[in-house]
This record gives C-alpha cells, structure tokens and sequence, in this order.
C-alpha cells in the first residue's frame, strides 16, 4: 500500500479576482461604493462608474437609453436612472466570499522552494520530501496531506470544537439555572409543608383547647347545680319565716307549735349559712414540663437534609446472575462530585427497566424494588419472566447516572451461585451425599452417606465440623431431618431403622417397625411427628416423638406407578409424596387433596420426581426430577395449588443425581440447596 496523498485545488486570489471581479469595461475592480456591479437587461454586468459617463454620454442623442459595451444591445433605464439598475447578485456575493477569505500562504521548503511540505498524520510530523526521502518511506502506510491544508484543516476543527464547547457550555448553565429553579421550588415545598402541619398543630391545639373547656363548664354546671337547689332551699325558708311573721294575732293554745316551727326554720337557715358546694376549679398542668417536652418534641421533629450525590459520576452494575423467572438484583454506588464514596443513603433514585428487541423498546417493567441500604449504595431488585436484552435507565434528582442506561442480558437458563464439595474424604469433600437440612440457628447439615458422616457448616455455608455415629455406619443411611432442638434424625434403609441422635452424633434413641420394607425417605412437621415413606409398600407411616405408630396410608389408589420416592410436608402440615409418576398432596390425616403438576397442561412428558421441597412462603414447590426419556435431571417449580412456573437446569453445572432439596429458613433469601450424589456436590439456586 503507497502513501495515501489528499489531492487540493489551490485557486489563486489575484487570477480569480482579475477574471470574475473586474468590469469588463474599465478594468477596475468591483466595490460596494462607486464601482458597484450593475446588472443589465441582457444580463452583461458593467460597474456603476462606467454606467454614469455611458448615461452622460446618452443623453446628448437619445434620452433613458444606453446600449451595452459588450453586446451593444439596446436597455431601457429605469426613472432612476443607471442608479436604479438592478445589483448584480451573484457578483456581490463572489465579492463579499473573497473579502471574508484570507489568503492562505503555501508552506513550502526553505531549502527546495518548489517543494510544498508534507504533514504525516500518523507520526504527526511535517517534513519535505526531498529533505528527508526515508521519512516518506517510513510514513508509506500513512495518511499524508500537505501542511497548508493540514493547517487549515486543524483550525476548522478546533473552532468546530470550541462551537460544541460554547453550546456545552450554555446547555451547563441552562442545567445549573433549572437545578437553582428546582432548589427555589423544593424550598418553596418544604415551607408549604411546614405551614400544612403548623395549621394541623393549631387545628389540633384548637380542639384539645375547646375540650378542655367543655370539661370544665360541664364541672361548673355541676357545681350550679347544688348552688342552685341551695338557693331553692334558702327560697324556701324565707317565705316560710315571711308567712309566720304575717300572722299577727298569736294564739295562746298555738304559741308553742308556732314557737316550734320558727325553732325549726332556724335550724335550716343555720345549715344553709355555708354553700353545700365551693367554687374551686383549677387546671392540673405541670406547664414547665409539659412546655419542656414539647420543645423537645419539636427539635426531634425532623431535619432539613440535602445530598452531595453528583448523578454523573455514580454507577449500576450487576450483582449476580441474570436469569428469568427469578430475582434480578443491581448494585447502585453513588458519589460526590469529587470522586468520593457517598456513605449515608436519602436519595430520590428512580429505575426505570424496559426489554430491548432489535433496536426496539419494548413494555416497561412495572415492578422494580429499591432498597436504600443507607452507606451510599441502592440494592435494586426486579424479576421477568422472558428472556432477552434489557435496558436500565437510572436517575438520581431526575438526572441520569454515568452508567445509565445500562444493558442486562437475561438468560433462560439458571446457573447455581454457590457450590461445595467435591468427590473425596477431606473436610470439604463428600462422597455419594443424599439429604441436607437446616435448623432455626441456620446451621446447615449435609448427610455424606458414603463417608459415614454429617457435615455441619454454618449460615454462611462455611465448614464447621464433621459428626460421626454409629447410625451413620454402612453407607446406607439415606434420610435425615433435624428438630428445633437440634437433635438429628437419620434412617438406614438397609437397617430398616430410625435413630435420634444429638449433635455430637450420641445415640438416644432408635427404632425399627415390623411394616418397613424399604424406607427411603424422612421428614419432621411442626408438630413434630415424624413422617417415613416406604418405597415397596407405596405407604407413609406417621409416628409421634416417641416412635408410637399413629396411622398410615397408601398411594396405590392415587398413582398409576405407585412406588414411593419422597415425602415433605406442606402448607398446614400437609403431606406431600412423590412417586414414580407424580407428586400427590395429602392432609395432616392422610386423606388425598390434589396432585402437583410437574410439566405444562399441553406437554406430554413423563417426569419421575426425585425429591421435593415446599416453600410456606411463596407457596412454591420445588421438586428434583427426571425426564424418563432424556434421562436428564431438572429441578421444576410450581404452585403448590395450580401450575407448572417453570424449570431450573442448571446451565455450565448440569445436575446428574439430585437426591435433596432443601429451602433454608435463615441467610438464603429465595434461595435453595439441591445435592447432587453423582457429582459429590451440594448447590445453590435461586428459585423467586
């Protein structure tokens, strides 16, 4: 490949002006004064001087009449004369054109005259070819143009530039303007609020004012009311002792009973000389307290905060695995306008999620949850049911954050985010592991048949210690369930025998029944009775906390392939079983209430299912199955009372052998545990 040489035409300024700005009649140049361009009827253009002599001249033969110097064809003149003709439009903007343009001066060599020099830029070099030949060579596979237009080049772009900086520059204080706007505005808001709630306080004031009142005039009524009677009392009297008083003549035979009688009066007035009741009334207030804890009230109302979050430099990324059907959860981190980490939270942040499809913007996700974790970072969640390219648009003062929009790739398939063990004997290896449990501290207990042994980690899934026991022995132990006491449950299918242990692995008590046959599975319900389902009856067999037999019941009516695989409890202690066709619910008394689907209404799969677990909260059910013909393993969530949701398979770790499945209680939010005996494995997936 040559040099690549950008090709230029050079117009010179003196030859263009000499043959498109000179009147062809006196050779002047064009000006905007005296020397004019006019415009003739035959389209000739003669200066304005060359006009005035020709109409002078005119006038002494013919009058309003010239004839053109170039084409001598004859033109009118206007009423105005030759001042009155018309500009020559195109020639005053060739002029205007060549008076703005600056003549540009050609670099060349100062050794080689005739030589333009060259700008490289590649190397973002000038040079002369005929100076120096081996750069010419060197720059080969470059752009090369000559300097002058290079120059020329460059200054139009750095005043393009500095144009897009000026518009940045009013579009920065045209933002600045709006955010002082909308600071006016908030302060505007906080006042009318402050002002809402005085108005409530006063409303409020008011009333415990008005009740206060009403109390006491309905105490003082009270009091009117004895007052009152007293005075219809005193009444009374007075016109008694009036009505004595009256009688002039006094009969000797009733001076005595008169005599008694104004006794008697006497008596009464003495005791209603004191008011039966008083007029003391006073408010019960501790003012100095009361005024003291309302002021203290008011100073823990509430504060007026702001932020230093700057939108433009905060950021969202993902912060975990992005699939469908479960939750989607961002990490928004937020920082100031010097660089620094924001650590408290308070920011209006909104999200807004769509599905992009080919360039197209498709429904927006209406639920999307936002957790302020109050160190400076959003922890923001949502889940979708299809699979596809999303876009988060995040604002922050309903301003977009650097990162924002921001694009997730949704997959259909589900991948476990925590993994432990491997095939082995040492402390973080397992060997054939068949169940796991977790008690309400959050200990989680996996069963290491093959090992002998049950590997205890704690709630962060860390190891902790292995158990050993005597019930653990042979390799057949394949149930196990955990009271909230703690105590392990664990049977041996080859022993037919169920045993409780502590958590050190000490026996306290153990049990055999003369029905087992093949006990494969084991569970606890809140009421602590102990649920065992055997394979080669199809029955589960219910058992108090001391081993007494309560009752059983059989499958065989209710399942086409009635073999037993699994038992759980439900919703309200229900039982769930499993079988080699289908997933059955029973009640706490083993009467059949429905089956749980495992595949859609229009699928005609067959599913085995493996091992189950229900959810209390969301009312899911997880059930570990197998697909008989592809003989692939799958775990399938369902409603606990309708459909099949859909299926985790565990895409880049695929299950083989899933023979527990665990929904822990404590530390794995939406999580559960799966064992995988093939791979000597337990995993973890979300399933909401």
């Amino acid at each position: 490949m040559g040099t690549t040489f950008v090709e230029t035409v050079n117009i010179n300024f003196e030859d263009f002006s000499e043959s498109f700005l000179t009147c062809a009649t006196c050779l002047s140049t064009y000006d905007q004064f005296k020397r004019k361009a006019k415009l003739l009827p035959c389209s000739h253009t003669i200066c304005l001087q060359c006009l005035l002599h020709m109409e002078e001249l005119a006038q002494k033969t013919e009058t309003n009449v010239l004839r053109c110097p170039m084409c001598r064809e004859l033109a009118i003149l206007p009423p105005g004369g030759v001042t009155a003709l018309p500009s020559s439009f195109l020639i005053n903007q060739l002029y205007d054109l060549m008076q703005k343009q600056r003549k540009e001066a050609i670099a060349n060599c100062s050794l080689h005259s005739d030589q333009q020099l060259m700008y490289c830029e590649t190397c973002d070099r000038v040079y002369c070819i005929s100076c120096v030949p081996s750069l010419g060579y060197s720059c080969a596979e470059h752009n090369v143009l000559p300097f002058s237009v290079a120059s020329k080049r460059i200054s139009e772009i750095i005043v393009h530039k500095a144009k897009q900086c000026v518009g940045d520059l009013d579009q920065a204080s045209k933002n600045v303007n709006f955010e002082m706007q909308q600071l006016e505005k908030n302060v505007g808001k906080i006042d009318s609020e402050l002002s809402d709630l005085y108005e409530k306080i006063l409303k409020m004031m008011e009333e415990w004012k008005k009740e206060f009142i009403c109390n006491t005039e309905m105490l003082r009524d009270e009091k009117r009311k004895v007052f009152c009677e007293q005075l219809k009392l005193i009444d009374s009297c007075r016109k008694r002792l009036k009505a004595e008083l009256e009688t002039s003549h006094v009969d000797v035979q009733e001076m005595r009973s008169r005599t008694e009688k104004v006794a008697e009066i006497a008596e009464e007035i003495t005791a209603l000389m004191n008011p039966r009741e008083n007029s003391f009334l006073k408010l019960q207030t501790e003012p100095k307290k009361f005024l003291s804890e309302f002021k203290e009230l008011l100073t823990n109302f509430g504060t007026v905060s702001g932020s230093t979050t700057f939108p433009g430099l905060c950021t969202i990324q993902l912060a975990g695995p992005s699939s469908s059907n479960v939750r989607i959860d961002l990490l928004l981190k937020t920082f100031s306008a010097d660089g620094k980490r924001r650590n408290s939270g308070g920011d209006p942040v909104t999200v807004k999620i769509k599905l992009k499809d080919n360039d197209l913007v498709k429904d927006e996700i209406s639920t999307v949850m936002i957790h302020d974790q109050d160190d400076g970072t959003y922890k923001i969640s949502f889940k979708v049911t299809a699979s596809g390219h999303y876009l988060v648009w995040t604002e922050i003062f309903d301003r977009p954050i650097k990162t924002s929009p921001l694009l997730i790739p949704v997959s259909s398939h589900h991948s476990p985010f925590w993994q432990f063990g491997s095939a082995g004997s040492g402390e973080l290896q397992l060997s054939q592991p068949t169940k796991i449990c977790q008690d309400k501290k959050g200990t989680i207990y996996i069963l290491d048949t093959g090992n002998n042994r049950i590997k205890v980690l704690d709630v962060n899934g860390h190891y902790i210690k292995d158990v050993y026991g005597k019930a653990l022995n042979g390799s057949s132990t394949v149930g196990m369930a955990v009271f909230e006491t703690g105590e392990i449950m664990t049977l041996n299918w080859r022993k037919k025998e169920v045993v409780k242990s502590d958590v050190h692995g000490n026996q306290l008590q153990t049990m055999t029944f003369s029905e087992f046959e093949e006990p494969v599975d084991i569970c606890i319900d809140s009421c602590e009775r102990i649920l065992i389902a055997d394979a080669s009856t199809s029955k589960v067999f219910v058992f108090d906390t001391l081993f007494r037999p309560l009752f059983s019941f059989s499958t065989e009516v209710y399942s086409s392939d009635t073999r037993i695989t699994c038992v759980s409890v439900g919703i309200n202690d229900d039982i769930v079983v499993g079988t080699n066709s289908c997933l059955l619910v029973f009640d706490g008394g083993g009467k059949f209430l429905h089956e749980i689907r495992l595949t859609e209404l229009s699928s005609k799969t067959s599913l085995m299912p493996i091992t189950c677990s229900v959810c209390r909260n969301t009312q899911n059910v997880l059930t570990a199955v197998i697909d008989v013909k592809k003989n692939r393993a799958k775990i399938v969530v369902s409603q606990y009372k309708g459909q099949q949701v859909f299926s985790i398979d565990s895409y880049g770790s695929r299950l083989r052998h899933p023979c527990g499945i665990c929904i822990p209680n404590v530390g794995w939010d939406e999580s559960f545990f799966v064992v995988d005996s093939a791979s000597c494995s337990v995993r973890a997936f979300r399933y909401h």
